[in-house]
């Protein structure tokens, strides 16, 4: 089956062998070029090839997400592991160009143009093809950090870091732990805004270690709560917004020590049962040899 849809100068094609099915992995076609590279640069000395064996090729290959074919028939492919990010534009039919996603569609039907909800299934998280407009954009995490999508559009990447690769030194302090993010990784302290996140770094962690430690973020009690059972934090990443709900749910809270000094700073960690952060002192604390790092991806 071949179906063609003309919109907008774009066409869509589904090979013959990969029906609409929910689920099912397909390339989605369309008149377009791929804005991040040197297009006359890498196909030169490419042969030309049919536009269904440039295609397919692609649907074959685990590694591929993405061909691009010129007016002469030369045929580039995109490797998951060598791209970090993409940019795609809609180019018009007489252009001769096409560009063919390798994407799963979730509908139980082939869909219509606007209804294309395009995400690269190559690697172990979804990556969502960005539509703005006649673009297409492809971003993806640095290596070894984990993606989240959050519920306001907002993407984000996460990674855990201990001193040293070990976890016998000490991050004692939050402002230390920001410091170490931004200086020496040259990403945030970040903050925790679902109960998915907050799970996998407490599971990333216990992976690694089943050392009972407590893990950075980046939430602070605000000056006039300090020391009280209050769910007012200060986020300072730059993309987390405070859920108070979320941390009266998932925080074991107290406010202050039983000697009297403040808890105003959150961990993460194996707190009481049903919790997995806790409010400790955000200074002189032993117990937080791990920081959780990110950044704004989309």
């Amino acid at each position: 089956m071949v179906l063609s849809v003309n919109m907008k100068f774009v066409k869509f094609i589904f090979l013959a062998t990969i029906g609409c099915v929910i689920g099912q992995q397909k390339m989605m076609k369309i008149f377009g070029k791929v804005l991040d590279v040197d297009l006359d640069e890498v196909t030169i000395g490419l042969e030309p090839v049919s536009n269904f064996k440039c295609v397919d090729d692609c649907f074959q290959t685990d590694g591929c997400i993405l061909v691009f074919m010129n007016s002469g028939g030369k045929c580039f492919s995109f490797d998951f592991n060598s791209t970090k990010k993409l940019t795609v534009v809609e180019t018009k039919r007489e252009e001769g160009l096409m560009v063919a996603f390798k994407t799963r569609f979730l509908l139980d039907q082939c869909p219509a143009y606007d209804d294309m909800d395009l995400v690269v299934t190559v690697g172990v998280d979804p990556i969502p093809w960005i539509k703005n407009g006649n673009e297409y954009t492809f971003k993806k995490c640095d290596l070894h950090h984990k993606m989240f999508k959050r519920k306001n559009g907002v993407v984000v990447c996460m990674q855990l870091y201990t001193v040293g690769n070990d976890t016998e030194s000490v991050v004692n302090s939050m402002e230390n732990a920001k410091k170490k993010c931004m200086k020496e990784r040259k990403y945030q302290l970040t903050g925790v805004q679902s109960k998915e996140e907050l799970q996998w770094i407490f599971g990333e962690y216990k992976i690694r270690s089943d050392e009972n430690v407590g893990i950075w973020i980046n939430a602070r009690r605000q000056n006039e709560y300090s020391g009280m059972n209050d769910t007012h934090f200060n986020i300072t990443d730059g993309y987390t917004t405070l859920d108070q709900e979320f941390y009266r749910n998932f925080a074991d809270l107290s406010g202050i020590s039983d000697a009297g000094i403040p808890e105003d700073c959150l961990m993460v960690s194996k707190a009481s049962p049903g919790f997995l952060m806790n409010d400790v002192p955000c200074d002189n604390n032993d117990y937080a040899k791990v920081y959780a790092c990110g950044y704004l991806l989309v």
